[in-house]
C-alpha cells in the first residue's frame, strides 16, 4: 500500500468515527428529552411569552399577553375533528369580539395549508402562526382541537379539548341573548 492510500484509509476512518461520535450524541440529546414528559399549563400561571404572526400579515405580537382576556385555540389541518369545529369557531368570533374577549387560532402549519384548511376569511383573520419550539410552549401536549383561556393578566385560567365542559361553559356565556345577562 503506498502513503496516499493509507492517508485516504484513515481519512475516511476518521470521518466515520466523527460522525458516529455526532449520531450517538444526537440520540442521546432526543433520549433524554423524550423523558421529560410534557405537562399541560397550569392554570394561575403566567403563558408562556412566544411572538406569533398573523396569517393575513402584520407585526408580530404575543399572544395571550395582559391587558384583554383570550382564548387560544389549537387546530390541525389534518385533523378530522378539528375540521368539523371550524364552523362553530366561526360562529363564535363576532360573538367573542362583542364580549370583548380575543379569540386566535394558534398554528405551527405553513402558511399555504392553513389557507387550505381555513375556509373563510374571518378565521384566516384571526389565525396566528409560531414556529414549532413555541407552538410546543403554548400547547405543550400537542392535542387538538383544543384551548387555553388566559385572562386579562396573561395567566392561564383553563386548558382542554373543545367540547370539554369548560369550553361548552364559554359557548353557552357568548351565545347568551344580552337580555339573559342583565336579568342574571
Amino acid at each position: 500500500m503506498d502513503s496516499t492510500t493509507l492517508q485516504l484509509v484513515l481519512a475516511a476512518l476518521a470521518f466515520a468515527v466523527a460522525g458516529n461520535i455526532w449520531l450517538s450524541l444526537a440520540v442521546l440529546r432526543a433520549s433524554r428529552r423524550e423523558r421529560i414528559a410534557p405537562t399541560a399549563l397550569v392554570p394561575g400561571e403566567p403563558l408562556p411569552a412566544v411572538q406569533a404572526r398573523p396569517l393575513t400579515g402584520g407585526v408580530r405580537f404575543q399572544p395571550g399577553a395582559s391587558g384583554q382576556a383570550t382564548v387560544l385555540l389549537f387546530l390541525a389541518s389534518r385533523c378530522p375533528k378539528c375540521v368539523a369545529k371550524l364552523a362553530g369557531v366561526e360562529q363564535l368570533l363576532p360573538l367573542a369580539r362583542e364580549a370583548g374577549l380575543t379569540l386566535w387560532l394558534i398554528s405551527e402549519e405553513p402558511a399555504r395549508r392553513l389557507r387550505a384548511f381555513l375556509p373563510g376569511n374571518s378565521l384566516r383573520a384571526a389565525t396566528a402562526q409560531l414556529a414549532l419550539r413555541d407552538y410546543r410552549r403554548l400547547n405543550p401536549l400537542m392535542s387538538s382541537p383544543s384551548y387555553v383561556f388566559v385572562n386579562h393578566q396573561g395567566n392561564v385560567e383553563a386548558a382542554g379539548l373543545i367540547g370539554d365542559e369548560d369550553w361548552l361553559a364559554l359557548v353557552g356565556q357568548l351565545n347568551a341573548e344580552p337580555s339573559q345577562e342583565r336579568a342574571a
